[in-house]
């Protein structure tokens, strides 16, 4: 090989580092966010009585049950444990982060003897924010490789190359390092989408309402990593190319992607005076354009010689198109007690990229053949305690996994208890303390032999969120 620079910077597009997984198909089709107090405190149960500012979100048909005009706002915390489980290694992680989770107004009037109510809000959909580490000896599997197969064919863009981590021969390229390296890595990530929903309910009959909304979204989410392979056991001690041996390779990592979107929604509610409802909502596919930045940084530090560095750059955009949402809820009222039910599906297999290069495209065929259909379900009691200025709210949620092949515990658990507290005629405290579980499939890089149970780890996820809010109605 022949070698003549210690520092290579280099602006190329195609790179095998990074390029899209599942899971950032996923980010953008399971919301995550706590649209307001009450109904996070009744989860996918809130369907059957989308009656406040929840049902901008969830059923825009809603908007004619609240009674007269409606304020509200609300802030969020969240305590997240992330825990990974990678090869035969477990790392706990803590974090927390708070945000402003909704702000609305809803107005209602008369016409022509039927209600019409409209509104307008703001949401946090999503928080992306985490941070995870992980790290094992790699018995079978190494990033080098994957390098080696699938990066560049040309020698200044092959990073494995011109780091002396590779010999070339024919077309291709060879390296010794292929296995038994200890691997750790650190991930920082930040950001979320943020929802503005209009809509309008209007009562068809006494026992009818229609709804329609237009939502527009935007957000970003930054991915910052830090990630090493070194020989901890000496087993490539005397293995050289060019008279250069491996002791250290690190990678830093970050990605910074800008989206905005649009989607919108119908719904219905069917009531029987103040005692039973039945809820449907379609919410249509959102389309998303992504814009990307990211940056890569790999250091090789040797035994014998000289540290040497490989830099990229590089930006990028691409649409992803989510699937439709279907979802359908019930709730009875009597003496004070409501017992609400709710239902939920969307085809994650249907997630599409378009408008991309070959490798993000090459995403939507994987996509079919590792996720399926999400169904959550879920139960809601609330109590008003009539005489006292309280109302109580528990509920249960569950989520099905949306992985054909199941990995432990993919499926979403959520309970959820909160209330309200009446500070006048016309002011409500809500607060809710919501406990989440969930595992999801995080990959480290696409291994290029298909030994992916080693270039992958688990993601144990279990946030506690906290959210209070202020509703006023006139």
């Amino acid at each position: 090989m022949n070698k003549f620079t210690i520092l290579l910077i280099s602006f190329i597009f195609p790179l095998s580092i990074y390029s899209q997984f599942i899971e950032d198909a996923l980010r953008y089709a399971l919301p995550n966010g706590i649209i307001n107090p009450r109904a996070a405190a009744l989860g996918i149960a809130y369907n059957g009585l989308v009656d406040d500012n929840g049902s901008l979100f969830y059923n825009p048909a809603g908007l004619t049950l609240i009674k007269g005009s409606e304020l509200s706002m609300g802030l969020n915390f969240t305590r997240n444990n992330a825990e990974t489980s990678f090869l035969n290694s477990n790392e706990l992680l803590k974090t927390n982060s708070e945000s402003i989770s909704n702000l609305s107004l809803i107005s209602s009037f008369i016409k022509n003897s039927k209600k019409i109510a409209v509104g307008i809000g703001y949401f946090r959909e999503n928080d992306f924010f985490n941070s995870v580490k992980f790290n094992s000896l790699n018995p079978k599997s190494s990033i080098i490789t994957t390098e080696v197969l699938y990066g560049p064919r040309k020698d200044e863009e092959n990073w494995a190359y011109e780091l002396y981590l590779a010999d070339k021969v024919g077309n291709g390229y060879v390296s010794p390092y292929n296995d038994s390296l200890y691997q750790s890595g650190f991930v920082n990530e930040r950001g979320g989408v943020h929802s503005v929903i209009g809509a309008l309910g209007i009562d068809v009959n006494d026992n009818i309402t229609l709804g329609i909304s237009l939502i527009g979204k935007w957000g970003n989410y930054t991915y910052s990593r830090d990630y090493k392979e070194f020989d901890l056991l000496e087993k490539y001690k005397n293995v050289s190319i060019d008279g250069y041996t491996l002791s250290t390779l690190s990678l830093k990592e970050d990605i910074n992607q800008q989206v905005s979107g649009i989607s919108g929604s119908i719904g219905v509610v069917a009531k029987i005076d103040n005692f039973f409802r039945f809820t449907v909502n379609i919410k249509f596919p959102t389309w998303y354009q992504f814009e990307e930045n990211f940056s890569k940084k790999l250091n090789a530090i040797y035994t014998n010689q000289p540290n040497r560095i490989f830099e990229y750059n590089g930006k990028t955009s691409y649409n992803l198109t989510t699937p439709f949402i279907y979802s359908a809820g019930a709730s009875v009222h009597n003496m004070g007690l409501t017992f609400s039910a709710g239902v939920q599906y969307t085809d994650v297999s249907q997630l599409t990229f378009s408008d991309a290069n070959s490798q993000v495209m090459d995403l939507n065929n994987i996509i079919i053949q590792e996720l399926i259909g999400l169904t959550t379900w879920g139960l809601g009691l609330e109590y008003d305690f009539g005489i006292l200025p309280f109302v109580a709210r528990v509920s249960y949620s569950k989520t099905s996994s949306p992985y054909s092949k199941d990995i432990p515990n993919a499926y979403k658990s959520n309970i959820a208890i909160g209330g309200s507290a009446y500070i006048g005629d016309n002011v409500r405290i809500d607060g809710v303390f919501r406990w989440t579980s969930f595992s999801e499939l995080r990959t480290v890089y696409n291994d290029a032999n298909g030994n992916y149970d080693y270039a992958r780890y688990i993601l144990n996820n279990s946030p506690l969120t906290i959210s209070l809010g202020i509703v006023y109605r006139y």
